[in-house]
């Protein structure tokens, strides 16, 4: 019985030049747990490793965590850079097994093309789903952010997410060793509030999406 989800499917790039690969492989299960355990509501086959250390996959319910899950898996294995596509199709094979590993179909066919073609752009993520029109303007507001994104040096990187995570300009100068003018720059010239509001916002929009509506 043909059954329909949404397909996603994250590659990682340059994958042949990682040195470690094992301590990688690790550490992308680690960040693949970190997401089961944070959308589990919103995942039907949970994401894992389903071809060595180069791919990994899982079957989402809505459209909900889509930006979550590509934002944190992006930075738990950051330098290492992965792309993403989303495919909302049929799956004729597995899907009552709920692992994604064990599931096949025409969903899984175009998820593959997609990767294909995003290894000749530089890009980081497509997606095709019923709602041409919605796969363009979701499609094209994680690149547009991450194409933003990729211009932070590792040092601002740093500060950013100590931020995020302290919500202090003066305790991160003190736990990073630097100056709070050197963490407001920083933070200014990465654009990093306003890019934020985009975040936001694309969240807020898909999760006021839902399957049946792509």
């Amino acid at each position: 019985m043909n059954r329909e989800g949404h397909v996603l499917l994250g590659d990682i790039v340059s994958s042949k030049k990682i040195k470690n690969r094992a301590k990688f492989q690790k550490k992308l299960m680690k960040a693949c747990d970190a997401i089961n355990q944070a959308h589990n509501d919103n995942i039907i086959a949970e994401m894992k490793i389903i071809k060595g250390s180069d791919e990994i996959g899982c079957l989402l319910g809505n459209l909900a965590p889509l930006y979550d899950i590509i934002d944190g898996i992006s930075n738990d294995l950051y330098p290492v850079k992965i792309r993403f596509v989303l495919v909302n199709g049929k799956i004729d094979t597995g899907f009552e097994t709920k692992d994604i590993s064990q599931m096949d179909g025409p969903a899984f066919h175009q998820a593959s093309k997609l990767i294909m073609d995003l290894k000749k752009e530089k890009l980081i993520f497509n997606m095709s789903t019923s709602n041409k029109i919605l796969d363009i303007l979701i499609t094209n507001n994680i690149n547009l952010i991450y194409l933003l994104k990729k211009r932070w040096s590792s040092a601002k990187l740093e500060i950013i997410h100590s931020y995020e995570r302290w919500g202090d300009q003066r305790k991160v100068a003190s736990k990073l060793g630097i100056s709070q003018q050197t963490v407001s720059y920083h933070l200014m010239s990465s654009n990093w509030k306003e890019i934020k509001k985009m975040e936001a916002e694309l969240n807020q929009s898909l999760k006021e999406l839902r399957m049946g509506s792509t």
